[in-house]
C-alpha cells in the first residue's frame, strides 16, 4: 500500500500502540483529516482525544508526502520533526484551528515543499519553527530547512510577527518616544544557524496582520527567485532583499508604502497597493506590471524606474498592465 487517506479522525479512539502505520513499509503518501469545524467549540475531552489519536499515528520512516487537515488539538504529536519523517518531501498542514505555535520541522533533511494554511491561533512564528531554542549552541552548526524549495503560508488571519531567532527584547535606555527596543547582543549569538539554502519560492497569501518579513530572508535565502505577497495589509515595507533574483509580485497590500533595495529582481508586479509611494533600488528590473489603478498613482516612482533603466541599458523599461481576475 503506497497511499492511505484516513478521514473523520475525531470519531477515532486512541489505542495503546504506536505501530498502526509504522509497519506499512511501502506507504509513501498519507492524508489525515478531521471533520471541518462547526459553529460550536470542542470540549476538553474532544481535544485530548484527538491529540492522543494523532500521537499514535506514527508514520513509517519511508513516508514522502504527509497532509494534515482540520486538526483541532493544541499540541502536535511528539514524532513531528523527528527521525520518522526523515524521508518526507512534501508537507501540508491545513486548518490547524487551535495550535498557537508551528511544529518544529526545520530539521527535516529532505523536505522540499511546505504549505501551512488556516492556522487561526498562530500570532507569531519564531525559533520553535526551526526547532532551536535560545542557549542551544548546537544550533550554530545546523542548517534550517536544508532542502526546502517552496514555502507557502495562506490564510493566517492573526499572524503578526515572524523572526527566526528567539530574541529577548528589553526597554531602550534612551527612552525613545516610539517605545523602540533593542535586542541583547548576547542573546542573538546563540542561534546563528544557516537557513533556506535552496528556497526558491516564498508565497504569503492573506496574512493581513503580518508586520514585517524577517531580515534573515535577505541574508540567508541565497536561492530565492520568487516572492509573492498577497493580502498583507499591515506590511509597510519590502526592502533589503539582495538575494531575490527574479520575480516580486505584490497584491492587495493596502498599507505598503515602500519597496527598496531589491537589486536583482527582474520582474515587479504590483496591484491594489494605494499607499505605495517609494520604489527604488531595483537596478536589474526589466519588467514592471501594474493594474490600471496603480498606473494612475505611480507616475513619480514609475518614471524614476523608467529613467534608471534607460540610463543603465539604453532602452525603455517594459511596462505592462496587470488584468485582475
Amino acid at each position: 500500500m503506497r497511499y492511505l487517506y484516513l478521514v473523520k479522525l475525531e470519531r477515532a479512539t486512541h489505542c495503546g500502540t504506536n505501530t498502526l502505520l509504522t509497519d506499512k513499509r511501502h506507504l509513501k503518501e498519507l492524508r489525515l483529516a478531521w471533520t471541518e469545524r462547526g459553529e460550536g467549540s470542542y470540549s476538553e475531552e474532544d481535544v485530548s482525544n484527538t491529540e492522543k489519536v494523532f500521537e499514535k499515528l506514527v508514520p513509517p520512516c519511508n513516508l514522502e508526502d504527509l497532509c494534515v487537515f482540520g486538526f483541532f488539538g493544541q499540541q502536535y504529536p511528539s514524532w513531528f520533526g523527528a527521525t520518522c519523517l526523515s524521508s518526507l518531501i512534501k508537507l501540508v498542514l491545513d486548518e490547524l484551528w487551535s495550535c498557537v505555535d508551528l511544529p518544529p520541522i526545520g530539521q527535516l533533511p529532505n523536505l522540499k515543499f511546505l504549505k501551512i494554511g488556516v492556522a487561526d491561533a498562530v500570532t507569531k512564528v519564531g525559533s520553535e519553527f526551526v526547532g532551536c531554542k535560545k542557549g542551544d549552541h548546537v544550533c550554530n552548526e545546523l542548517v534550517a530547512f536544508p532542502k526546502l524549495e517552496w514555502l507557502i503560508f495562506t490564510d493566517m488571519p492573526n499572524w503578526e510577527a515572524w523572526s527566526f531567532f528567539e530574541e529577548e527584547v528589553v526597554d531602550d535606555d534612551q527612552g525613545e518616544e516610539d517605545g523602540a527596543a533593542e535586542i541583547r547582543k548576547d542573546d542573538i549569538q546563540f542561534a546563528r544557524y544557516q537557513m533556506f539554502p535552496h528556497l526558491m519560492v516564498l508565497d504569503l497569501h492573506n496574512c493581513p496582520k503580518l508586520r514585517a518579513l524577517p531580515r534573515q530572508l535577505g541574508e540567508e535565502a541565497v536561492s530565492l527567485k520568487e516572492l509573492i505577497l498577497f493580502g498583507a495589509n499591515n506590511l509597510e515595507v519590502v526592502e533589503d532583499l539582495p538575494l531575490l533574483s527574479e520575480r516580486l509580485y505584490i497584491g492587495d497590500c493596502e498599507g505598503l508604502e515602500r519597496i527598496c533595495n531589491v537589486p536583482n529582481v527582474t520582474d515587479l508586479r504590483v496591484y491594489g497597493c494605494p499607499n505605495l509611494s517609494y520604489v527604488e533600488g531595483l537596478s536589474s528590473l526589466q519588467q514592471l506590471g501594474m493594474d490600471e489603478d496603480m498606473q494612475e498613482i505611480s507616475s513619480y516612482w514609475a518614471t524614476g524606474l523608467q529613467e534608471q533603466h534607460h540610463g543603465l541599458h539604453g532602452e525603455d523599461l517594459d511596462i505592462y498592465t496587470v488584468v485582475r481576475k
